[in-house]
C-alpha cells in the first residue's frame, strides 16, 4: 500500500516510481490487480485520477493481508469471512480419523494461528468470538463443528494452561483483549512511525481523544486506555507530556475535589526550571508538604522524553505476553497431576484419556445419567456391577489384571 496526496505532481511522482521499479526488477505493476481508495473528493477528481494511474476504484472495506481495512468502528460483518474460513478448515478436516489429542493440537497451532493477528488489531464482536469458540468446542469433543456432545469440560477450563489442568488452548476473548490492551500501549508509547502518526490522530493539547475517531484502530484500543493509566507510571524526562495533577499521589493525597479536575491542565514542565523543581509560591501556602514530596523525585539533567512504564513486569515495557497474563487475573491453581500425565514419554492420546477421566468427563451410565440419559447400567466388560469410571478403570475384575 502506498499513500499520498492526490496532487498531480505527486501522482506522476508515484508512476515515475513504479516505471523505475519495473526497470530495476523486471516486474510490471499490474492496473487490473492495483486499486485506489480515497478520502473525500469529487467522482470528476477520482476520475481523473484513476485514468492517470490505470488502477480501477475501489471502495472500504477490503481485506489486505488478510486483514479487513475499514472505516470507523470494528462490526461483526468485517470479520465475518475471516470466521467463515476458520469454520470451512475445522469441517473440512477428518475429524474421525484423529485423536482428540490431535484435534487439540490443531485448534493450538493452525486455528488460533490464524485469527491472532486480527484480534490483536481489532476489537471483535462478542457474538462472534463466541460462534467461533462453539466450533472449536464442538469439533474438540465430536469432531463435528455442528455436533454437540453431552460428557465435556467447561470451555473455561480447557482454555486454562496445562499446569493447571487445562489444554492450553487460550481463550479468545483473552486473546482479542490482551491484543488491544498492546496495541493501546504502543500508540501512547512506541517510537514507531505508525504509533506516532496515529498520536497525532488522536492526541490534542496532549490529551487523548476518547470520543468518537473515523480510525477503526483508535475504536478497538480507545476502551483500554483506562487500564494503561491505572497499571503503568510515568519516568520524567522533559515533563511536557505529563500532567502534573494526573493522579496519585497528588490529586488524592490533598484531597482535590472532582469539579476542577478538567482545569488542572498544567503539565511537569511547567514546575521545573533549570533542572530543578520550582513551585510557585501560592501552591507552597495552600498545599505545604507538596514541595517536600517532589524533591523525592529526581529529575533527569540531560534532556529526554517522558517515558510510560508499566507496573507488572521488569523491564517496563508491555509485551503482549504481560498483557494476556494481566488480563487473564484468576488466581492460578496448579494441579498436582499435570506435569505426571503431560509428559513426553507418555503418548499424547493417553495423556487425553487420563484428563478425562481426572476430570470425571469419560461418558460412562454414571455420568450420563447425570444428565439425563434414562438407561440401564452394566459392565459390558464384567456383566457384574454398574458401569462407573471408577469400576471401568480401577474396580473391574479385568481392570486389575493389568
Amino acid at each position: 500500500m502506498l499513500f499520498c496526496k492526490d496532487t498531480t505532481s505527486n501522482l506522476n511522482c508515484l508512476k515515475d516510481i513504479f516505471f523505475k521499479y519495473a526497470e530495476a526488477s523486471g516486474q510490471l505493476v499490474n492496473p487490473l490487480k492495483s486499486s485506489i481508495y480515497v478520502g473525500s473528493i469529487s467522482n470528476h477528481r477520482l476520475s481523473h485520477i484513476a485514468n492517470m494511474l490505470g488502477f480501477k476504484i475501489g471502495s472500504l472495506p477490503f481485506t489486505y493481508l488478510g486483514v479487513p481495512i475499514f472505516k470507523g468502528k470494528p462490526k461483526k460483518i468485517y470479520f465475518q469471512s475471516i470466521a467463515d474460513k476458520v469454520k470451512i478448515k475445522l469441517a473440512a478436516w477428518k475429524a474421525s480419523l484423529l485423536t482428540m489429542a490431535g484435534r487439540v493440537q490443531l485448534i493450538r497451532s493452525v486455528v488460533q494461528s490464524m485469527l491472532l493477528h486480527c484480534l490483536s488489531i481489532y476489537s471483535w464482536t462478542v457474538s462472534l468470538i463466541k460462534d467461533l469458540e462453539r466450533w472449536m468446542r464442538n469439533f474438540l469433543w465430536s469432531g463435528d463443528i455442528n455436533q454437540k456432545k453431552l460428557v465435556t469440560v467447561s470451555w473455561h477450563k480447557v482454555c486454562k494452561p496445562f499446569k493447571e489442568g487445562g489444554l492450553g488452548i487460550r481463550n479468545l476473548s483473552d486473546i482479542n483483549e490482551a491484543g488491544n490492551v498492546k496495541l493501546c500501549w504502543d500508540i501512547m508509547q512506541s517510537d514507531l512511525q505508525w504509533t506516532s502518526f496515529m498520536r497525532n490522530g488522536v492526541l490534542r493539547k496532549n490529551k487523548l481523544i476518547t470520543y468518537h475517531v473515523s480510525s477503526s484502530i483508535w475504536c478497538s484500543a480507545k476502551y483500554r486506555l483506562p487500564s494503561i493509566l491505572n497499571n503503568s507510571i510515568w519516568q520524567i524526562g522533559d515533563g511536557k507530556s505529563i500532567n502534573f495533577w494526573c493522579g496519585e499521589p497528588f490529586v488524592s493525597a490533598f484531597n482535590i475535589p472532582l469539579n476542577v479536575h478538567n482545569s488542572l491542565q498544567s503539565s511537569v514542565a511547567d514546575y521545573i526550571c533549570n533542572n530543578r523543581w520550582s513551585m510557585p509560591q501560592v501552591l507552597r501556602t495552600v498545599y505545604p508538604s507538596l514541595h517536600h514530596q517532589l524533591n523525592l523525585v529526581t529529575i533527569p539533567l540531560i534532556h529526554k522524553e517522558d517515558k510510560l512504564l508499566w507496573k507488572n513486569c521488569h523491564d517496563g515495557n508491555l509485551s503482549f505476553k504481560d498483557a494476556y497474563l494481566f488480563h487473564n487475573t484468576s488466581t492460578a491453581h496448579f494441579s498436582s497431576w499435570a506435569t505426571c500425565i503431560w509428559n513426553k514419554a507418555i503418548p499424547p492420546s493417553k495423556s487425553m484419556l487420563m484428563w478425562r477421566i481426572l476430570q470425571e468427563k469419560i461418558p460412562t451410565d454414571d455420568q450420563l445419567l447425570k444428565r439425563g440419559c434414562q438407561l440401564p447400567s452394566i459392565c459390558n466388560l464384567c456383566n457384574f456391577s454398574v458401569e462407573t469410571t471408577n469400576h471401568l478403570f480401577l474396580e473391574c475384575s479385568f481392570a486389575t489384571q493389568i
